[in-house]
């Protein structure tokens, strides 16, 4: 229940009312940019279980990959250069960051999840591309060791936050959107078509929804969970710019079958992942790590954020970019892609001075689905939008 509390104390955000009322501070006369914290999602990898293994859960053949599971690909590594190329001209032009010099020693800190390869992997093309042949070096905990920062607190759910997340997921369970049930029928006729008449364990819809306890952390089961990570793997076949004629794409346009059943996805994260009580337990960690180092205070367990840190990159996952948004009450959506937490994602928080105090933006980097696929130049106008401000983390408003 102490997380509950601390989220309740320190990281509700004022609800979604109106847009902030002054200027935002790269407009106004004298404004300057002290310090940002990114988190963002590491690049398009490979689906974390083999085709063998999604096709008796699906019941339907998938495409083989050129990585291992959950792995980045060589694709995905060009695409997050080039997000980390857009969010480096960006702070440069800032001012954030020094045109054509190396960082001064400490400026910048970057910091990934040690438990995966591809968040470690993805930690180090943020340090190659930031700083371009000056050896800034990404920093981890052991290779393979969990991280509280990413993976929130080691501390069990207590019996009331258990009771707590129940309730919230029953409650969203009960008024599941219309947008469901069309992503699921469409789902289910690319995948197996016959499974709700003659093979019912491939059947989406005989159980939509389902909140089982193991080991006492929640875990979605069911259709939407079944139909949420095949969406997700058919928009990372997508991005990793396999043909059209794909598994299971089939005859189907790509792009617009995504768009179709994407929504399973989003909904599985809804029911758990964006629950608050789950949200307040896993990311209070990350979230006292991005208000100490705005606040220029040292980060626990990450040696290389200082006083002098001005830029602090965590390099994670999008469960994480869930657990913020859900407790700084942020929300956002693109048009040319489906998935909010699409790879390479990249979550802003800048902390600027101004004649009028300090002063809080929420910036949003991203990479459309074409954009992923093709490796095409980002246009900051796309690629790039504030979706929040305010005086502090605690009283952010939507940007509009």
């Amino acid at each position: 229940m102490r997380h509950l509390a601390l989220f309740c104390a320190l990281f509700v955000a004022t609800p979604a009312l109106a847009a902030p009322s002054a200027p935002l501070p790269s407009t106004q006369h004298g404004a300057v940019l002290e310090r940002v914290v990114l988190l963002a999602r590491h690049g398009i990898r490979s689906p974390t279980k083999p085709p063998q293994t999604l096709q008796a859960q699906t019941g339907h053949a998938w495409a083989q990959w050129p990585a291992a599971p959950g792995e980045l690909t060589a694709h995905g590594k060009q695409a997050l250069a080039q997000m980390v190329e857009l969010v480096r001209q960006h702070y440069t032009q800032a001012g954030l960051l020094q045109q054509g010099n190396c960082p001064t020693p400490a400026s910048i800190a970057i910091w990934a999840d040690a438990k995966d390869h591809r968040t470690r992997e993805s930690g180090s093309i943020w340090a190659d591309q930031l700083a371009p042949a000056c050896g800034l070096r990404a920093s981890n905990l052991p290779d393979g060791q969990e991280d509280p920062i990413f993976a929130g607190s080691p501390a069990p759910l207590s019996t009331q936050e258990q009771s707590a997340i129940t309730r919230e997921f029953d409650q969203r369970a009960r008024t599941l959107p219309p947008t469901v049930e069309a992503s699921m029928s469409t789902l289910q006729a690319v995948l197996a078509p016959t499974a709700c008449t003659t093979d019912t364990p491939h059947c989406l819809s005989a159980n939509k929804a389902t909140l089982a306890w193991k080991k006492g952390k929640p875990h979605l089961e069911g259709g939407i969970a079944t139909g949420g990570t095949a969406a997700e793997n058919l928009l990372l076949e997508y991005t990793q710019g396999m043909p059209a004629q794909a598994e299971p794409f089939g005859g189907h346009d790509p792009a617009t079958l995504i768009g179709q059943v994407f929504p399973l996805h989003t909904e599985e994260s809804w029911l758990v992942r964006r629950l608050p009580t789950l949200a307040a337990h896993k990311g209070a960690p990350m979230a006292a790590a991005v208000q100490n180092a705005l606040d220029g205070k040292p980060v626990e367990g990450v040696p290389a954020v200082t006083g002098q840190t001005k830029l602090f990159v965590l390099a994670g996952h999008d469960t994480n970019l869930d657990a913020l948004a859900t407790l700084y009450g942020l929300d956002w959506s693109f048009a040319d892609q489906p998935d909010p937490t699409a790879p390479n994602t990249t979550l802003a928080f800048e902390l600027w001075r101004t004649a009028h105090g300090p002063y809080i933006v929420v910036r949003l980097f991203h990479q459309g689905l074409e954009a992923l696929r093709t490796l095409a130049p980002l246009t900051p106008a796309l690629a790039m939008q504030v979706i929040a401000a305010g005086t502090s983390l605690q009283t952010l408003q939507p940007a509009r």
